[in-house]
C-alpha cells in the first residue's frame, strides 16, 4: 500500500500524533516515555512561541494505520535575529520505512518552501530551545532529561532522504568518584576567582521570578551568537521556568555576580528520566505524578543543562570558575553519581577543552542536519 500523508489539525489528530511513539516503542524497555502533557503543550495552538512561529504537523499512514509523524516550524523571530531563512523540522518518529520517512520529509520541506524558507534544519522540536539533534553515537547509554532518544536506523532514514550534516552536539560524562579538579587546577581557579572579584550563589527560590529574569539576561547574552541560537520572548521564558520549577534543585542552580550584577549562570537538572521510565503510559494520572515527583527526589543522575557567561565578561575566564563550582557541588552531593554536560557544540573549543581537561569523557553525539526547502 502507498503511503498517505495527512495534516494534523484537530484535537483528535494531535492525540494520535502524541500517541504514536508509545505504539512505536511499546516493546522497547529502554525507551523513556515523554510526558504526554508536555508534548501536548508544545504542539498546542496556545503555546507562547506561536506569536512568532508558524508550525504544522503531519502523520503518515499505510493501509489506514499510522507509520510515522513529523512537524515543521518557521520561527520568524529566529530568522530575523540570525539573518537566516530556516525552517525547523522535528517531532520525527517512524518505523524503519524509508518510503514513509521520505514522504514525511518531502511534505515538511515543501511546506517550508511555501512559507518562504530556503533551508530546513533538524531534527528540532521545534527549535534549539526544545529537544534537538539525532542521536548517532552513545546508544548504549540511557537518555538524560530533555535529551533526544532514537533507534540507530533513524540515521539511515535521514541521510537516505538527502539530509546533510550541519552541526554535531556533544555530550560529556563524568565519574563522580574519579573526576575531580587537581591541585594545580584548584590553584589556578583560586587565582582567577580572586582576580575576577566574582561571588557564586545558589538560586533564591523565594525570589523566583526575578531570579529567572537574571538567569535569562545572562543566557541571551552568552548564547546569542552561537550556531542555531533562538531568542525567546518573556512569555516563553516564564512558561519554561514554570515547567522546570517543579524539578529544580536550587543548590544546583548557580548565579555568578560581579559588583551585584549577574555575569554567569549554570543550571544542573536532576535526571527525571530515571522516574519517567517507570511511567510507561506517559500520563500523570492516576499515579504517574506520584511516581515522577517521588523519583526526582531520589535520582542519582544530573544533567548540566546550561552554563554561560555574559558576552562582555567572557574574557575574564569565568567559565572555568563556574565549571569548578559545579564539579565541587556535584562531588559533595549525597545522591548524584552520574553527570552529563550537554549539548555542547562540537565547534565550541572554549567549553570542550576545559571539560576534557577536568576529566570529562565525550560519550554521546547528536547530529543536526540540513536540506534545501524545495517547492512542491
Amino acid at each position: 500500500m502507498a503511503v498517505a500523508i495527512r495534516p494534523v489539525r484537530t484535537l483528535l489528530g494531535r492525540r494520535t500524533f502524541v500517541d504514536f511513539p508509545f505504539r512505536l516503542f511499546k516493546h522497547d524497555p529502554t525507551w523513556v516515555p515523554p510526558l504526554r502533557i508536555s508534548v501536548f503543550d508544545r504542539i498546542s495552538p496556545k503555546y507562547p512561541a506561536n506569536d512568532h512561529q508558524d508550525t504544522a504537523l503531519w502523520m503518515a499512514y499505510r493501509n489506514g494505520k499510522p507509520v510515522g509523524r513529523i512537524g515543521a516550524c518557521v520561527d520568524r523571530m529566529f530568522n530575523e535575529f540570525q539573518d537566516l531563512s530556516w525552517a525547523w523540522v522535528g517531532f520525527f518518529e517512524c518505523f524503519d520505512d524509508p518510503e514513509a520517512a521520505a514522504a514525511l520529509f518531502d511534505t515538511a520541506c515543501h511546506w517550508a518552501a511555501a512559507k518562504g524558507a530556503e533551508e530546513c534544519v533538524g531534527p528540532a522540536s521545534f527549535t534549539t530551545n526544545d529537544e534537538c539533534g539525532l542521536l548517532v553515537e552513545g546508544f548504549e547509554h540511557p537518555p538524560m532529561i530533555l535529551t533526544p532518544q532514537n533507534p540507530p536506523y533513524y540515521e539511515d532514514l535521514w541521510v537516505g532522504a538527502g539530509w546533510e550534516q550541519a552541526m554535531d552536539l556533544w555530550g560529556w560524562t563524568f565519574d563522580k568518584e574519579k573526576d575531580a579538579l587537581g591541585e594545580r587546577q584548584q590553584r589556578i581557579l583560586g587565582r582567577l576567582k580572586a582576580r575576577a572579584d566574582v561571588q557564586t550563589r545558589t538560586m533564591r527560590m523565594d525570589d523566583f521570578d526575578a531570579e529567572v529574569e537574571r538567569f535569562f539576561e545572562v543566557y541571551h547574552s552568552a548564547w546569542a551568537r552561537n550556531w542555531g541560537f533562538a531568542p525567546m520572548t518573556e512569555a516563553e521564558i516564564k512558561h519554561l521556568a514554570k515547567n522546570l520549577k517543579q524539578i529544580l534543585d536550587p543548590e544546583l542552580t548557580l548565579i555568578a555576580e560581579s559588583k551585584g550584577q549577574p555575569v554567569g549562570v549554570a543550571l544542573i537538572l536532576p535526571d527525571a528520566n530515571e522516574a519517567m521510565q517507570k511511567v510507561r503510559s506517559g500520563r500523570l494520572l492516576p499515579l504517574g505524578w506520584w511516581t515522577l515527583l517521588r523519583g526526582v527526589k531520589k535520582t542519582t543522575g544530573a544533567r548540566i543543562f546550561a552554563l554561560g557567561v555574559r558576552a562582555d565578561q567572557q574574557s575574564r575566564a569565568l567559565g572555568p570558575l563556574l565549571y569548578g563550582e559545579i564539579v565541587d557541588r556535584v562531588k559533595r552531593h549525597p545522591r548524584i553519581t552520574r553527570v552529563e554536560a550537554s549539548w555542547i557544540l562540537s565547534t565550541n573549543k572554549p567549553m570542550n577543552v576545559p571539560i576534557e581537561a577536568a576529566g570529562g569523557v565525550r560519550y554521546k553525539t547528536w547530529r543536526m542536519y540540513r536540506r534545501k526547502a524545495v517547492p512542491a
